[in-house]
């Protein structure tokens, strides 16, 4: 798993370094009047970025038939998991294919680059908690901000295309646009308000009309987190340009004097301040004075009108190249969980999917119609399964034999559906398991998500299926990795007597297992800790009685 966030931060970096140098080349070369579409380009790049990482982590197609193949009848492939500590010496060896998710969803083989792997996450998370810090630190400086501010009433004579709260504040030099929800426009103690000022005062205002506050905050919050793509940090001078510049002409329409703006502009810029963070402040930077200066001069400020190339065109278009263009590193997609090549049911049936359908059903006639005009009984379809597994999962005896007769894989199945044993067995369906291991199916086959037989028996405490499945030879220590064992699952409902049958089997009564990893930490299981855990005090004081314990490996 930390192998394809890894890979799809890779590509991702890949991405977004192409999406920033086309959009740094078209500010480099596009026509000087083009200022809303430089913007919008450059926000949408950084936007898109999220969406690059997204579609790296969907699943891949399955390779080859030959590859598909090997899943199909080997669904269970993984490598060995050794125990160390008191686990290992008071308990069984664990079983082959205790790791689970063959494609290393969890289990990872000890090479090196794992490792490497780790501490690359580990340096994002940590950044990334970094930038957050720093982010809600900004949050709190800018509430400060508008705290200390003193609510102003312009002057009556003072007509503004809308009607914004006015602040004084001592913490600023300039005009400024502050605040998300009820923005309010902060100006220095003193400042005069007065007709020469409106320019100014629309240009906030029209950073409150385009929503700027948001944008930045959005911007802020998709660097938090893909802060190491660092090509897209040479987009923030390009939006930020930009953005100013479209502020300036938007208060120049209104008022019509565009010259008085860029006045003021030349005046705020004496102050040379640094812009709190978060907050959106009039006077221009330095290196920005003669760009925007110019623009305001521009004859064809007013009249200017922008292209077709707005942010509602790019971000689709650009969308859309993404989840084209961009590989996909996840686990297999053409092979469900990784076990057998899947495929839905279509709405037109044909063959294959009508004999699912069929054996849903337990239609013996019309199953037995199918398989004479070749239908194949081993094909499984996500999120419902094979027939075979349909037809135990209903109990239907009947369809069972049938397709068992004309050759149906008794150990085929998917992840999230398992196989057909699993399902008889959690039905508690004497009849169908019986049948299931007659025609030779796996008394241990597992599915990662699906456990295996046994354990599908205990968690639903079905005495008979297992005993029968103890005297058929299922290991009452089968661990399969997310789903435990078959006495964990047991005392996870507090079902004793399927306890007592699986300790006469043998079972380890403090076999402490790897579980599900959550925040980032390895959990440990055992019978004991999860009858505890769910409260179960009848089981609680059968294990204890016995000298259960909880033992997960010394460190």
């Amino acid at each position: 798993m930390i192998e394809i966030w890894i890979q799809a931060a890779g590509l991702t970096l890949a991405g977004a370094t192409l999406l920033a140098g086309s959009a740094l080349a078209f500010d480099r070369f596009a026509p000087r009047g083009l200022l809303r579409e430089r913007h919008d380009l450059a926000v949408a790049v950084i936007a898109i970025t999220p969406l690059i990482f997204a579609t790296a982590l969907m699943p891949q197609q399955a390779g080859s038939a030959e590859e598909a193949a090997v899943y199909l009848h080997y669904p269970s492939v993984a490598a060995e998991t050794a125990q160390t500590g008191p686990a290992a010496s008071t308990g069984p060896r664990l079983p082959d294919g205790a790791g689970g998710d063959p494609a290393g969803g969890f289990d990872w083989p000890a090479l090196p680059y794992h490792s490497i792997f780790g501490a690359l996450l580990l340096a994002w998370i940590l950044g990334s908690a970094a930038m957050a810090v720093r982010l809600a630190a900004d949050l709190a400086a800018l509430r400060r901000l508008i705290g200390r501010a003193r609510p102003f009433t312009p002057p009556a004579s003072l007509t503004l295309s809308r009607a914004l709260p006015v602040a004084e504040s001592p913490d600023v030099a300039c005009p400024m646009l502050a605040g998300f929800f009820r923005p309010v426009i902060l100006v220095p103690c003193g400042f005069r308000i007065d007709v020469s000022a409106r320019p100014v005062l629309e240009h906030e205002i029209a950073h409150a009309r385009r929503g700027d506050t948001w944008v930045a905050l959005g911007l802020r919050l998709a660097m938090a987190v893909f802060w190491w793509a660092l090509p897209l940090r040479l987009l923030q001078p390009v939006i930020d340009r930009s953005r100013e510049a479209l502020c300036d002409r938007q208060a120049a329409q209104i008022t019509g004097e565009p010259r008085a703006l860029a006045s003021a502009l030349l005046d705020t810029a004496a102050a040379a301040v640094r812009t709190p963070s978060l907050a959106l402040a009039a006077a221009p930077t330095r290196s920005g004075l003669a760009r925007r200066i110019g623009h305001l001069t521009d004859p064809d400020t007013l009249a200017r009108k922008d292209t077709v190339m707005r942010f509602a065109l790019i971000l689709p278009v650009l969308a859309a190249g993404t989840l084209a263009l961009t590989p996909n590193v996840g686990a297999a997609g053409g092979i469900e969980n990784n076990a057998v090549p899947t495929r839905t049911l279509d709405t037109s049936l044909d063959l294959d999917a009508s004999l699912f359908q069929a054996a849903r059903r337990g239609r013996t006639g019309w199953i037995e119609e199918l398989l004479a005009e070749g239908a194949n009984p081993d094909v499984a379809f996500r999120g419902d399964g094979t027939a075979l597994t349909a037809a135990a999962r209903n109990g239907h005896t009947r369809a069972v034999e049938i397709l068992l007769e004309a050759g149906a894989d008794p150990d085929l199945g998917s992840g999230g559906d398992g196989n057909p044993l699993i399902a008889a067995a959690a039905r508690g369906d004497r009849d169908v398991v019986t049948r299931l291991l007659a025609y030779g199916a796996d008394v241990d086959s597992a599915w990662p998500g699906d456990g295996n037989a046994l354990i599908a028996a205990s968690l639903r405490g079905q005495t008979d299926i297992v005993n029968l499945l103890v005297e058929a030879g299922a290991d009452p220590n089968g661990y399969v990795r997310g789903d435990e064992t078959p006495l964990i699952n047991a005392a996870q409902q507090g079902h004793v007597d399927v306890a007592e049958i699986l300790a006469e089997a043998g079972a380890d009564l403090s076999l402490t297992v790897l579980a599900n990893i959550r925040n980032g930490e390895e959990i440990y299981r055992s019978p004991i800790s999860e009858a505890r855990r769910n409260g179960h005090r009848g089981m609680v004081a059968w294990l204890e009685a016995r000298g259960a314990t909880h033992n997960p490996p010394s460190e």
